[in-house]
C-alpha cells in the first residue's frame, strides 16, 4: 500500500510547489493555509506513511492502511479546499468543509496510528 501514498504525495507537491510558485509571483499570500496544508498533508504525510508502509509490509498489506488511504484521499482535498475557501473570505462555505475534512484526517490519523502500533515489528518482518 505504500506505492499508493507515495504517488498521490507527489501530486500534492507539485501542486503546494506550484500554489508556492504563484503567491510569490502575483506577490498575493492570501493562500498561505492551503500552501501550508497541502504541502505538509498532502505530500509530507503521505509520502512519509508510504515509506513506512514499504519499509514494514505487514502494516502496508493490512486492511487499516486501505483504511487510512482512502480517509486522507477524502479528507486532504476537502482541507485543501476549506483553506482556498477562507482565502477567499468564503468562511460560510470554509468552515463546514474544514470541520469534515479535518475529521476525516484525524480518523485518518489514528488509524494509521493503530495500525503502526499494531503492526510494525522488527522481527516480524524478519519472518
Amino acid at each position: 500500500m505504500g506505492v499508493p501514498f507515495i504517488k498521490v504525495s507527489v501530486i500534492y507537491f507539485f501542486i503546494g510547489v506550484s500554489l508556492g510558485f504563484y503567491m510569490g509571483v502575483t506577490d498575493s499570500f492570501q493562500f498561505t493555509s492551503a500552501h501550508a496544508h497541502v504541502n505538509l498533508l498532502g505530500w509530507v504525510s503521505l509520502a512519509v506513511s508510504g515509506v513506512i508502509y514499504q519499509i514494514f509490509p505487514v502494516a502496508g498489506n493490512h486492511r487499516l492502511a486501505d483504511y487510512h488511504f482512502w480517509l486522507m484521499m477524502a479528507g486532504v482535498p476537502l482541507l485543501f479546499f476549506a483553506m482556498i475557501c477562507f482565502g477567499l473570505g468564503q468562511s460560510d462555505i470554509g468552515e463546514p468543509v474544514s470541520g469534515l475534512g479535518g475529521l476525516l484526517m484525524i480518523m485518518g490519523v489514528v488509524v494509521f496510528m493503530v495500525n503502526v502500533i499494531k503492526n510494525v515489528n522488527v522481527k516480524a518482518e524478519e519472518r
